[in-house]
């Protein structure tokens, strides 16, 4: 159950695109529902350490949503490289814009999930295995379009030892 809003947050983008289009409806609803759960998930992400999760599965999510968020943030571009060549004399005027639009909601779908990686990078440091530097150096590149991936890679791949250690239970 715990899990839950993270797999909300891996499928809902492509259900949303498959309802909208099949039911002729307006994406606009669909962004609306989609939006209200990245807000959800950014805060929710600072929540985790408390429900006992520690970095390794914070930066595991932070990864896992990043890769499967690639895709999405092709689409968009896609979606807006065709609006603005197919789109005639009548969205000359308005390429500028949509391109903006398009550039901000990748960003904000980027910077949902870089707060499970940001999230991660503070429980790693309260735990003594990640400096002040590392978490601030860390979080600028969570916040960096397109390195942003790259850098959750190698995050996760230094860091995956955190949050192994189990305490060891002592019977008296």
């Amino acid at each position: 159950m715990k899990k839950l809003p993270m797999l909300l947050l891996l499928i809902v983008p492509y259900v949303i695109l498959i309802l909208c289009s099949q039911m002729n409806m307006d994406f606009s609803t669909g962004l609306t529902v989609y939006g209200a759960i990245l807000v959800f998930n950014a805060v929710y992400a600072f929540r985790m350490p408390r429900v006992g999760f520690n970095g390794k599965q914070l930066l595991f999510w932070n990864l896992l949503l990043k890769l499967c968020n690639v895709p999405l943030v092709l689409l968009i571009l896609l979606v807006t490289l065709i609006t603005s060549l197919v789109g005639g004399e009548g969205i000359r005027g308005d390429v500028p814009l949509v391109i903006r639009i398009a550039l901000l909601c990748c960003y904000f779908l980027q910077l949902s999930s870089a707060m499970f990686g940001i999230s991660g990078f503070l429980w790693c440091h309260k735990h003594g295995s990640l400096s002040k530097t590392g978490v601030i150096f860390s979080t600028i590149v969570q916040l960096i379009p397109c390195i942003d991936v790259i850098g959750s890679i190698l995050c996760y791949i230094m860091l995956r030892k955190e949050g192994q250690k189990e305490p060891l239970l002592t019977k008296p």
